[in-house]
């Protein structure tokens, strides 16, 4: 929070080159939706990576069981936040 508060806002959106404020922003332009996907797959495979290795340090009777569930629970909140978007 504090290099944010450091850093301020863009340039060139809120202020004008000379620092002072502008009466309505500038618009920001799209993102790429292809690095946008790429990003969203990258961690969706890095948390299965996380949540199932976490599980499989579990040790018990029912070890195979508590890993399913993770990697299915893994599985619906990735569905459920295609959903949302």
């Amino acid at each position: 929070l504090i290099a944010t508060y450091l850093l301020g806002p863009r340039r060139g959106r809120f202020y004008d080159g000379r620092g002072k404020q502008l009466e309505t922003p500038n618009p920001m332009p799209g993102h790429s939706s292809a690095l946008q996907m790429l990003g969203a797959f990258i961690l969706w495979f890095g948390w299965y990576g996380f949540n199932l290795g976490s599980a499989l340090r579990i040790t018990g009777p029912d070890q195979n069981k508590i890993v399913s569930i993770a990697a299915v629970n893994t599985t619906l909140c990735a569905a459920a936040s295609c959903f949302a978007a």
